[in-house]
């Protein structure tokens, strides 16, 4: 590649264009956009983390500061804001997740707003579904499905068992299907509030055949206080609008399937 003379000021201003709109930039993006070496937007970027204006991660960055306060998410919103937030969104990503489901498999399912949209539209009944969540839990026995609830203790905003004696539990199960769901996805991998969050999700995927990840596209772009998992560890992504061209790449790059609800 010719490298263009463009100045600091302008390469600077398109990194943090891109963070404060993304979440992420990456190297290899911004300089071909650009049409400059990346060693020139690795010391760029270099600067920006010197700075505190950016998080410098490999290959890329994240943000951070002012910039983070709109892309990343490290204290979990209640279920009550969270439950009206983009819900048309989640109800259609639930309808798409549904019509996965076989008669008499063994599913898991994680906590969630949008896994509980899930929960709402689950009507046979011989399908056996496990799940941490409180929440889904009720709305599952009141609907007379088949629930398996773990033991363990009970914590968080959305409230759910976590702890080591709910792990011990669910590796007791072998699951057809887990539906998986994070706080966001960054290119970097999906991300989520808590460590003991994180520990059940890891738990769930791998117990599982398959692992659908079920995400709307307000939670693209952005990071939180734990990593969970990488994208090696999904099968199946469903969101309600297309994934960014780089981690439409990734995905494609492992092997997953995304799926746009519409």
């Amino acid at each position: 590649m010719t490298s263009k003379r463009i100045p600091a000021t302008v390469r600077l201003e398109a990194i943090l264009a891109e963070v404060e709109q993304h979440g992420h930039a990456s190297v290899s993006d911004v300089a071909e956009r650009l049409g400059v070496s990346e060693m020139t937007i690795r010391r760029d970027m270099d600067k920006l983390g010197a700075e505190g204006q950016v998080v410098r991660t490999h290959g890329g960055a994240h943000a951070n500061d002012d910039l983070r306060r709109k892309a990343v998410e490290v204290i979990e919103p209640s279920v009550e804001s969270r439950a009206t937030q983009n819900r048309p969104e989640k109800k259609r990503i639930a309808a798409t997740a549904v019509r996965r489901i076989e008669p008499r498999s063994t599913i898991a399912i994680d906590v969630g707003t949008t896994c509980l949209e899930l929960a709402r539209l689950i009507d046979d009944n011989s399908v056996h579904i496990v799940c941490a969540s409180l929440p889904i839990q009720q709305l599952l026995a009141g609907n007379r499905m088949q629930i398996y609830a773990p033991c363990g203790r009970i914590a968080g905003a959305d409230p759910s068992t976590v702890g080591a004696q709910t792990v011990a539990y669910l590796r007791d199960f072998r699951f057809d299907i887990a539906f998986l769901a994070v706080a966001g996805i960054t290119p970097d991998g999906l991300f989520d509030y808590s460590f003991e969050d994180a520990e059940i999700k890891k738990t769930l995927a791998a117990q599982a055949k398959s692992r659908v990840l079920l995400i709307d596209s307000s939670k693209i772009g952005k990071s939180s206080a734990v990593r969970v998992m990488g994208f090696e560890d999904i099968d199946v992504l469903i969101t309600d609008a297309p994934l960014p061209s780089e981690m439409a790449a990734i995905a494609t790059s492992h092997d997953i399937e995304v799926v746009v609800a519409r």
